[in-house]
C-alpha cells in the first residue's frame, strides 16, 4: 500500500474496504505486531469519522498518533502559538516511555486518546488481547498524566463489530477521521505538499488525521503553521474531535 500508487487523501468507506483487503491479501495471516501492516495504513473507519458535534459546522478537528515522542515539542509550540487545541492519540508504551512528554500534552489543554499499547492490529486480536490493550493503555495514559482517556482510536483504523463492542464496553468513544495527508508515507512528503493536502480536503466538520510518533515526524511539525494559517484563511475554527 505504501509509495505503489495513489490514493485519495479523503477516506471513504468503498475504499477503505478495498484498502484493507489489499493489504490483507498482502500482509501475513498471523502475528499481531504493528509491523504487520504498513506504516499509518488505514483499513477502516471506526464509527463516524467525524463527531456529531462538529457536522455541517465550518470546523475541523486536528489529531496526531502515536505519540509522544521528540516530535510532539515542535507540534505543541505550533499549537500554542495559534491557541488550537488537537486530539493526541497516544500508545500507552510512549506516554510510559516519556511522561514528561504525555504529561505536557495534557497540560497544555488537549485531548487524550487511547491508541492501544503498542500499535497491535485488534482486529486480529483475540478479545482478551484487545481488553487488555485497552485497560492497560488506559492505565499507562492516567499514570504519565492523571488524566484517563474517553476517547479510543483503533491502530491502523482497523476494527470488526466484536472490537468496536469492547470499545463500548469501556465507555469509550472511537474516533474516526476523514482526511489523511499520508504523512506517513515513504518518500516522505514534503511539509508544502502535506499543508497543500489537507487544506484541499478539509471539509466542514472534518478530522485530520497526521502523527507526532512512529517515525520521522519533523515534516509534519514543518507543516502545521502554514496548515493552521491556511485553514483559518478560509474561515474554519478548531474544535477537539
Amino acid at each position: 500500500m505504501r509509495g505503489t500508487k495513489p490514493l485519495s487523501l479523503v477516506v471513504t468507506v468503498a475504499m477503505t474496504v478495498a484498502a484493507g483487503a489489499q493489504a490483507l491479501a498482502a500482509s501475513p495471516t498471523t502475528g499481531t505486531q504493528a509491523s504487520a501492516r504498513p506504516e499509518g495504513a488505514a483499513l477502516a473507519l471506526n464509527g463516524p469519522a467525524v463527531p456529531q458535534q462538529l457536522r455541517n459546522q465550518r470546523t475541523v478537528a486536528l489529531t496526531f498518533d502515536d505519540g509522544p515522542s521528540r516530535y510532539t515539542p515542535a507540534i505543541l509550540a505550533v499549537l500554542r502559538r495559534h491557541h488550537v487545541r488537537a486530539t493526541f492519540c497516544m500508545l500507552g508504551n510512549n506516554a510510559e516511555r516519556h511522561p514528561a512528554l504525555a504529561r505536557q500534552v495534557a497540560r497544555e489543554g488537549h485531548q487524550l486518546c487511547n491508541h492501544s499499547r503498542d500499535h497491535a492490529d485488534l482486529a486480529r486480536e483475540p478479545s482478551r488481547n484487545v481488553r487488555a490493550e485497552v485497560t492497560v493503555t488506559q492505565a499507562q495514559i492516567r499514570g504519565a498524566t492523571g488524566v484517563t482517556p474517553r476517547t479510543f482510536r483503533f491502530p491502523y483504523g482497523s476494527s470488526d463489530h466484536r472490537t468496536r463492542k469492547i470499545i463500548k464496553r469501556y465507555g469509550l468513544r472511537t474516533l474516526g477521521w476523514d482526511v489523511d495527508p499520508r504523512d506517513w508515507s515513504r518518500p516522505r512528503p514534503t511539509s508544502r505538499e502535506l499543508t497543500a493536502r489537507v487544506v484541499k480536503h478539509v471539509r466542514p466538520g472534518s478530522v485530520v488525521l497526521m502523527h507526532d510518533g512512529g517515525g520521522d515526524r519533523s515534516h509534519t511539525a514543518a507543516s502545521l503553521d502554514a496548515t493552521i494559517r491556511r485553514l483559518q484563511a478560509k474561515g474554519y475554527r478548531f474544535e477537539l474531535a
